[in-house]
């Protein structure tokens, strides 16, 4: 009985060792892949900051190569403005001459152009050429006064020029530098009216109606300094260049008349 239960002592033994060895095997088996995982996390981890900096090495270059380019066609332009600024010197053109236009501009007036028939501008409509605060008007056929007004007639008009403190009827239709209507009279199908001479009008459009006759259609180009104030305190809050077409309806006469005994007096027009 003894030697029996020695027997059965030593194969329980071998069966535990046999347990233990199997279960170190598979402890083994399933912890193994640890460490190569654990390593080609550690390779992605190390290799992110070098693939960022490559990334943004790029786009630094990339940056810098557009920067590059927009200063070269800028220097390129002001060249070509500068030589077609000495062309018009020397040969007595106008700013609307046909010589004005270097290669640059007429590919930026074609471009110009696109952008204003999206915008449903009219046709010959100026383009503005900006380098800096620097503006270049480019439109054909326009006079400039001597305060820089640019204005072109559709239609001359045959009747009389108004005067300061006369009153004025007309339609118009206001454009930004791109084409687009910011208002017109036309669409609420009612003129405006006013007097000149009483700044109720900004310079530029008031000199511009101020040379029409009634029966009139105009084009004016209206600079920064013939146009409304800019501020904090004001509708507009950079300077732009403007455009308005005028159509000249009426002209009145205008008389202060007393009423009442002289005691109360107002403006008549008619």
């Amino acid at each position: 009985a003894g030697g029996a239960a020695a027997v059965r002592r030593r194969e329980r033994v071998r069966a535990g060792a046999g347990s233990s060895a199997a279960a170190a095997a598979t402890t083994a088996t399933t912890a193994a892949p640890l460490p190569r995982r654990a390593l080609v996390l550690a390779a992605l981890a190390a290799a992110a900051p070098v693939a960022a900096a490559r990334r943004a090495r790029a786009e630094a270059e990339g940056l810098a190569e557009a920067e590059e380019g927009l200063a070269e066609a800028e220097a390129a332009l002001a060249a070509a403005q500068q030589a077609a600024a000495a062309t018009a010197a020397a040969t007595g053109q106008g700013a609307d001459s046909e010589l004005d236009y270097t290669e640059e501009e007429r590919l930026l007036m074609e471009y110009n152009e696109r952008i204003r028939s999206l915008n449903g501008a009219p046709a010959d409509f100026p383009t503005f050429v900006r380098s800096g605060y620097d503006v270049r008007v480019l439109a054909g056929g326009y006079k400039k006064s001597t305060n820089g007004l640019l204005y072109k007639d559709f239609t001359e008009g045959s009747g009389r020029a108004p005067t300061e403190g006369e009153e004025v009827r007309f339609h118009y239709v206001a454009y930004n530098e791109n084409g687009r209507t910011i208002d017109s009279t036309y669409r609420s199908g009612e003129p405006a009216r006013t007097r000149l001479g009483i700044a109720g009008l900004i310079p530029g459009f008031e000199e511009g109606l101020l040379t029409m006759r009634v029966g009139g259609k105009r084009r004016i180009v209206v600079p920064p300094e013939l146009g409304p104030p800019v501020g904090p305190s004001t509708f507009f809050s950079a300077k732009q260049w403007e455009v308005f077409d005028i159509e000249l309806l009426e002209v009145k006469k205008c008389e202060r008349k007393t009423k009442a005994g002289g005691l109360v007096s107002s403006i008549v027009c008619e």
